[in-house]
C-alpha cells in the first residue's frame, strides 16, 4: 500500500465496521511501521462517511483494515 492507492475498508469484525465497512477512499499518508509496530494509513473518503453526529471526510486506521481496490476487483 502507498500514498495515492484507492482502498476499501474491509474489516468486518472491528468496532468501526458499522460505519466504514465497504467505504472507498484514497490513501493520503502511509506509515510502514508505527509506534505500535503496525502499518497505518490516512484515508480521504470518496464520499464523507456518516459517523456518529458528523460526516468523516478523513480517517486514520491500521493498514490491515483496508484492501486496495484493484486487488478487490482482481480477486
Amino acid at each position: 500500500m502507498k500514498t495515492g492507492d484507492v482502498v476499501m475498508f474491509t474489516d468486518d469484525n472491528c468496532r468501526y465496521a458499522r460505519w466504514f465497512l465497504g467505504q472507498v477512499g484514497i490513501v493520503t499518508h502511509y506509515t510502514e511501521i508505527g509506534q505500535d509496530g503496525n502499518s497505518h494509513c490516512r484515508v480521504e473518503w470518496m464520499t464523507p462517511v456518516p459517523y456518529h453526529d458528523s460526516n468523516a471526510k478523513v480517517s486514520d486506521f491500521r493498514a490491515d483494515k483496508f484492501m486496495r481496490v484493484d486487488h478487490a476487483i482482481d480477486g
